[in-house]
C-alpha cells in the first residue's frame, strides 16, 4: 500500500538545518538531477483534452498512462483543469534539492524534507522580483503543493523475471512559512529516486512558457536522451526520432485523434512541434530534420515536406553548454 499522507505538516520546519538548493554542480547550465522511468512518465501527463473519471464517493480521479497508474485524491477540490506544467517544473526543483541531499545508491534510508526560498523559486521560474508577482507564485506553489500531495502513483518497471512493481505517494507533507517551500518526499519516493539515475537538467526549462506546455515535455526529453549512457556511447546522444519526442508531447494530438477530427495534420501536429522545438533557443543552440543515422533529407523530401515525411524524420540537435559526459 502507498503511503498515507501526513495530516499536519507542522513539523517540516524542525526538520531541516538550512536551505538546500547550491548552485547547479555540473556547470552554470544544468543540475544534477535523480529520476527514473516512473517520475519521467508521470511529468508527462496532460488532462488538456480529457478529464479523468472521478469516483463520485471517494473523490479520487484516475489517470492511465500507459503502463503508470495515477490516483489524485480531492481532486474536484483542486485548482480546475488537473496538473499543469508548472506543477511538474516544481517536482523536478524539489527533486534537484533532494539530489544535493542525499548520496546516490546508498543503503541508508534518504533524507525526505527539502526547502526552497520563494526568491530562488522565483529566480529559477524567471518571475519578476515584483509584490504582485511574489503573490501570484506563492498562489501557484500552494496550487501546485496540493496536487503533488494529493496523488499517488503505481507503475512497472521491467520486463518477465526482471520485472519491478513500484506504488508510492510522491509527497506526505507541504507547507509555505517564511517565504520558504518545504516538502517531505513520501519515502517510498525518496528511496526510488535515490536507487534510479542522475541527469544533467537544464536550468532553461524552469523558465519554459508555461502556454507552450510541450516546449518544456519535448526540452526534458532531449536533455534525458542526451544523457543516457547508451547514447552516449553509440554516438546517438544528438539524434532522436519524431516519434519519439511526439510520445514525449502529451498535449500534441495523435494522428488519429486529427484524423477523427478535420484532418489538419501540418497545423495540429507539425506546427506546434515546431514551435516547442523554436521556443528553446536558451537550451537548444539548432535543431533540424534528418532521416535515420542523421542522413540529410533529399531535395524532394525537403520540397515535398508532409506528414508523411515528418513523422519519419529524426531531430539532429546541439544543447547550449552540453555537459561532458562519459561516451
Amino acid at each position: 500500500m502507498a503511503e498515507k499522507p501526513k495530516k499536519r505538516p507542522d513539523s517540516l520546519q524542525g526538520q531541516v538545518a538550512g536551505h538546500f538548493l547550491p548552485q547547479p554542480p555540473i556547470s552554470p547550465s544544468y543540475f544534477s538531477m535523480l529520476q527514473g522511468p516512473g517520475t519521467n512518465k508521470l511529468t508527462q501527463i496532460t488532462l488538456k483534452r480529457k478529464q479523468p473519471p472521478v469516483d463520485p464517493i471517494t473523490g479520487t480521479a484516475t489517470i492511465n498512462y500507459g503502463n503508470l497508474t495515477v490516483a489524485i485524491e480531492n481532486f474536484m477540490k483542486l485548482a480546475s483543469g488537473g496538473p499543469r506544467v508548472s506543477t511538474y517544473k516544481l517536482f523536478d526543483l524539489c527533486a534537484i534539492a533532494l539530489t544535493q541531499l542525499n548520496s546516490y545508491r546508498t543503503t541508508a534510508e534518504p533524507k525526505t524534507v527539502v526547502v526552497i526560498s520563494l526568491d530562488d523559486y522565483m529566480e529559477h521560474f524567471g518571475i519578476p522580483m515584483t509584490k504582485p508577482s511574489r503573490d501570484k507564485a506563492r498562489r501557484r506553489v500552494k496550487e501546485d503543493l496540493d496536487f503533488l500531495f494529493n496523488m499517488s502513483m503505481s507503475w512497472q518497471e521491467g520486463a518477465g523475471e526482471h520485472a519491478r512493481d513500484y506504488k508510492t505517494r510522491i509527497i506526505s507533507a507541504r507547507e509555505i512559512q517564511n517565504s520558504k517551500i518545504y516538502v517531505e518526499f513520501s519515502l517510498g519516493m525518496a528511496t526510488y529516486l535515490t536507487n534510479a539515475y542522475i541527469m544533467p537538467y537544464p536550468s532553461a526549462l524552469f523558465k519554459t512558457d508555461d502556454r507552450i506546455p510541450s516546449a518544456y515535455h519535448i526540452g526534458k526529453k532531449l536533455a534525458l536522451h542526451f544523457s543516457m549512457t547508451n547514447n552516449q556511447k553509440k554516438g546517438t546522444a544528438n539524434l532522436i526520432s519524431v516519434k519519439s519526442l511526439l510520445d514525449a508531447a502529451p498535449d500534441i494530438p495523435s494522428y488519429k485523434d486529427v484524423m477523427e477530427k478535420d484532418r489538419h495534420l501540418s497545423q495540429r501536429i507539425i506546427t506546434p512541434f515546431e514551435k516547442a522545438l523554436n521556443s528553446l533557443p536558451a537550451f537548444l543552440a539548432e535543431w533540424r530534420y534528418v532521416g535515420p543515422k542523421g542522413v540529410p533529407l533529399s531535395n524532394d523530401q525537403k520540397e515535398n515536406f508532409d506528414y508523411s515525411v515528418f513523422i519519419e524524420c529524426y531531430i539532429q540537435f546541439e544543447l547550449v553548454s552540453a555537459p561532458q559526459l562519459p561516451g
